[in-house]
């Protein structure tokens, strides 16, 4: 029996687990209603994942303590094991909801964030008083008590009513007006062009030592004849809301596209976005007790800078880029990222299509060829069968190929190409190059693998190569990593051993910088000040002689560019390009 009355106390602490944890994601999204519908499969959720677990170590602890301290006298609801488990609960709860404020800064409106941050210090108050209300609790007369269980109703009721009236409702935003494509304007051979190349989890701090030991030649031609700066990203560092933010010129609160994928709990219906930091919050989704939509390009709030050309009628090429599935009309042409994935071939080419200009899908089919087979004569890649990314490899050949092949990409304003390939090699890959606290890997692997790495950076110095070819006199390159890669702490490391893939080793959930790198006779060489990822469209705009929007985050870098062209060129706004 004593046993029992240890378990109905710890299914509280389980319970009150479960609904601290549901209203941080409740801050975290705020678009989520308070509705019945939205709310409870969402706490059921929680119940069956962190309350079930919570209630576990909670019992656990408990047990352990009657075997080393002795069975003290606990009824079926123990004021002394609630104060101490709300102690302990709220406190974790208090530094959790303070992380998320300060790691979802840009991805949150202001005063979502500020409520967040309320929210943190509530549940501190609430500690220290349910921490104080436990020391008492051991120190007072049997009549005391009932004061004490009085005022702990009273704080646990106003920590959990103060942060949900704190939460303010997210403000609409409206579904930009379409663009219709017009007939662009005719590029001469010496209108200036763009070329964007972008790339997932390249490190300045990697690029800039190896071309100090003599590698990657093109690189090395950036650094010491271009413009470099370090970009600070976007959380969750996910490519949808990085190269959204980076198309865009806006933070996610404005273009609403805040991570990778949308999600339900199982027996709901009601989407959120943001899944909370700190607390292993993706194994619910890895154990399928959320489902997880990939967002569409129905979810931008915002014109994208194809977008905005395609307004001002200048033609642009897009390719690999998220979020373009199926592919939208627009001055010049658009490849989707989806159409390198060849288990969904159906989806790609016929049912949603993947290719703008329908005439263009010929050649991106041959392509795509090209690349398959390529793929199947390349160096073994760390990335294991049914590993996160291991079509991008194939993705980033299929691009390549495309750019090379097609006329169409030598007649546009603005080409844009994304290539994926190097952070999913580089999930894999670091484990391999150096040794980790927890290592996993075999000496044959690491004799297999460990210069995957630098062989795919060597392969990324051929694309920046041929990109620089490719440019004309008064062209611009510009090189854009959306988000650094960076080694496994030893915490994630366990995770990923025991629950996930051990042989996975690089991670950028903590946003580390990006890069952004300017090529061409207006540039003037040197590194600069750190940017951030939303200064990429200002900046393109500013060079191609457009305004930019005073609604827009980013700013555009002129510091990046000569004195000589900066003469020539003025600073212009307007409100908004959408409105």
């Amino acid at each position: 029996m004593r046993y029992l009355r240890l378990l109905s106390n710890s299914a509280f602490g389980g319970l009150l687990a479960a609904v601290y944890l549901l209203v941080l994601i409740l801050h975290l999204n705020p678009d989520l209603p308070l509705s019945r519908a939205a709310v409870g499969p969402l706490l059921l959720t929680l119940l069956l994942s962190y309350g079930l677990h919570g209630a576990a170590l909670l019992y656990v602890a408990s047990v352990l303590r009657q075997i080393v301290v002795g069975p003290p006298t606990a009824g079926w609801i123990s004021l002394r094991f609630l104060t101490w488990s709300a102690t302990l609960l709220a406190g974790l709860a208090s530094a959790v909801a303070w992380v998320n404020a300060a790691g979802f800064q840009w991805a949150l409106e202001l005063s979502a964030h500020d409520g967040l941050l309320r929210t943190s210090v509530a549940f501190g108050v609430a500690a220290a008083v349910f921490l104080v209300l436990a020391v008492l609790n051991a120190r007072v007369p049997q009549v005391a008590r009932t004061v004490i269980a009085v005022v702990f109703g009273v704080v646990l009721t106003l920590s959990l009513a103060l942060p949900l009236a704190w939460r303010l409702p997210s403000s609409e935003r409206p579904v930009p007006r379409q663009v219709v494509p017009t007939e662009p304007a005719a590029a001469s051979a010496t209108t200036p062009r763009v070329t964007l190349l972008l790339l997932d989890g390249g490190s300045l701090d990697v690029i800039a030592p190896a071309v100090a030991q003599g590698r990657l030649p093109n690189f090395g031609r950036l650094l010491d004849r271009g413009a470099s700066m370090h970009l600070s990203t976007v959380r969750p560092t996910q490519p949808e809301p990085v190269w959204a933010s980076a198309m865009t010129g806006k933070w996610p609160p404005k273009h609403q596209v805040r991570s990778s994928a949308r999600y339900r709990p199982l027996t709901g219906d009601v989407p959120f976005s943001l899944l909370p930091d700190y607390c292993f919050a993706q194994a619910l989704v890895r154990f399928g007790l959320l489902r997880q939509e990939a967002q569409q390009a129905s979810a931008y709030r915002a014109w994208t800078l194809w977008q905005i050309l395609t307004s001002r009628g200048l033609a642009a090429g897009i390719i690999g880029l998220p979020m373009t599935q199926p592919a939208t009309p627009l001055d010049g042409f658009m490849v989707s990222d989806r159409f390198s994935r060849s288990d969904e071939p159906a989806m790609a080419l016929d049912e949603r299509p993947a290719v703008y200009p329908p005439s263009l899908a010929v050649a991106a089919r041959a392509s795509l060829r090209r690349a398959q087979g390529a793929a199947a004569s390349a160096p073994p890649s760390p990335i294991p069968d049914g590993g996160a990314g291991r079509l991008a490899p194939v993705a980033d050949r299929v691009y390549q190929d495309l750019v090379a092949r097609l006329p169409e990409a030598r007649d546009v304003r603005l080409l844009a190409v994304r290539y994926p390939g190097l952070d999913a090699v580089g999930h894999y890959s670091l484990g391999y190059a150096r040794r980790t606290a927890l290592d996993v890997a075999t000496e044959t692997d690491r004799r297999r693998f460990r210069r995957a790495l630098d062989d795919y950076y060597a392969y990324v110095d051929e694309l920046v190569g041929a990109g620089m070819a490719s440019l004309r006199q008064g062209d611009l390159l510009l090189v854009v990593s959306g988000f650094g890669l960076e080694p496994l702490t030893v915490s994630e490391q366990l995770v990923e051993r025991v629950f996930g893939d051990p042989r996975f080793s690089g991670t950028h959930a903590r946003g580390p910088d990006g890069f952004l790198f300017a090529y061409g006779g207006m540039v003037g060489p040197g590194r600069v000040a750190r940017g951030a990822i939303v200064d990429v469209v200002p900046t393109v705009l500013y060079f191609l002689g457009l305004p930019v929007a005073r609604d827009m985050d980013g700013s555009p870098r002129t510091d990046v560019f000569t004195r000589a062209f900066n003469a020539q060129r003025t600073i212009t706004f307007l409100p908004s390009y959408e409105h």
